[in-house]
């Protein structure tokens, strides 16, 4: 069979990022070329990466579907390679909320693009993102195209129920309330990952893994199945993030909006004023804060909670896994920061979790996964360079599988 190329669009709530894979049906993935578009609606710029070499280009981004014009422009027109969109077949977009009716990846149709754009008052920082960048690629790519939405809360799909909401029916079942979770891409990834490293355990282990970014999240994972993890009905319950509160006490929003507050300004404030921007008053940056918090008190509360809640977790789903063999740092300061991860695995002598200080500044996410636990802990402590594009990609494949033959 011939090979063909699946193109990846991973959006962020203001990055767009691509992979292009070329492969066949059955056989190895082989990544062709990668890259992100950052700062979307400010300083947009691109940087791509083929294996070999890689480059920054400034662009024109005021928003995501220009974003997305503009990658599937350039990779059709790639002076002086050519067009890299010649044998594509299948386009795949990562999108973050399935809510109760996409578990598994599907074909976009148009009542697949209206049910996702029900979701968005679930997901307000994505899904919105990720329907203009699919509706950029329709207008762009051939109608024939085959494309797919594969979904974040997927890998989420089968949590106990005893890890939800103590709510009356009248709520949960009404509204369809639920711990849906979030990251699964990555949390997927990484599990696999590790499955790698571990063939021999592969299914007799348990795994927190922590997927650490602009958003952030933490999951229990028993046995290749995930029992707990941190985001719940929407993005915003869990760990402290970039820009969102994490948990909170639903009984602070009941009082705000008692004492005038509306609940469009609670949800800006809520998703983009809150977590280490709100505690900090000036940046949402983790570099920037730890190079300010040895003088900057509002800089340092900011690091100190963060790193608090996520050792919360840690601690928590030690209890609900019984004890874990693993646990996993991804993400851009799960994979980039020493200073976090020794933070957060700091007096874990307990439960038998010690990190290697050596191996722990060496680690990053340019190498694919890094041992920096110690030779003498229980618990092995691994840095993973996740690529949620590749999760998606394989489950993109399987997909074609089921499809006539004559689409490839």
């Amino acid at each position: 069979m011939l090979n063909f190329s699946v193109l990846v669009f991973n959006a962020g709530s203001s990055s767009l990022k691509f992979a292009l894979y070329e492969t066949k049906v059955v056989g190895d993935m082989r990544l062709v070329i990668r890259g992100v578009v950052s700062h979307i609606g400010a300083m947009a710029s691109l940087y791509w990466n083929d294996g070999t070499t890689g480059a920054h280009i400034i662009v024109e981004a005021k928003n995501h579907q220009q974003a997305a014009e503009w990658v599937l422009d350039w990779l059709q027109h790639l002076w002086p390679f050519g067009s890299l969109l010649e044998g594509l077949v299948l386009v795949a977009h990562r999108v973050v909320h399935g809510g109760t009716f996409f578990y598994n990846p599907v074909v976009i149709t148009e009542q697949v693009m209206a049910k996702l754009d029900s979701l968005t008052p679930l997901a307000p920082l994505h899904n919105p993102q990720a329907i203009s960048v699919i509706r950029a690629t329709q207008e762009k790519l051939h109608e024939k195209l085959l494309m797919l939405a594969v979904f974040d809360t997927a890998f989420f799909q089968d949590l106990p129920q005893h890890s939800g909401y103590a709510l009356p029916e009248s709520f949960s079942h009404a509204h369809g309330i639920k711990r849906f979770g979030f990251h699964g891409l990555a949390h997927q990834f990484m599990m696999q990952r590790f499955h790698q490293l571990h063939p021999r355990q592969h299914s007799h282990h348990g795994i927190i893994s922590f997927q650490l970014g602009h958003g952030c999240s933490v999951t229990a994972i028993s046995d290749g199945k995930p029992l707990d993890t941190s985001m719940g009905f929407t993005p915003l319950e869990g760990l402290v993030m970039a820009t969102r509160a994490g948990d909170i006490d639903p009984g602070i929003l009941i009082y705000l909006l008692k004492n005038g507050h509306q609940l469009d300004e609670l949800e800006q404030k809520l998703n983009h004023h809150s977590g280490l921007l709100g505690l900090s008053k000036s940046s949402d940056d983790m570099r920037e804060l730890l190079a300010r918090e040895v003088y900057d008190v509002d800089a340092k509360l900011a690091v100190d909670m963060f790193c608090y809640r996520a050792r919360k977790y840690l601690g928590a789903y030690m209890a609900v896994l019984g004890g874990a063999d693993a646990v996993l740092f991804g993400g851009g300061i799960g994979e980039n920061s020493p200073e976090i991860r020794k933070r957060i695995c700091a007096d874990m002598h307990w439960c038998g979790l010690q990190l290697d200080d050596a191996r722990n500044q060496q680690a990053t996410s340019v190498t694919n996964a890094t041992l920096i636990s110690s030779d003498s802990s229980s618990i092995s402590v691994y840095v993973i360079a996740v690529s949620e594009e590749a999760v998606i990609a394989e489950e993109a494949r399987a997909v074609l599988m089921s499809y006539p033959e004559n689409l490839i």
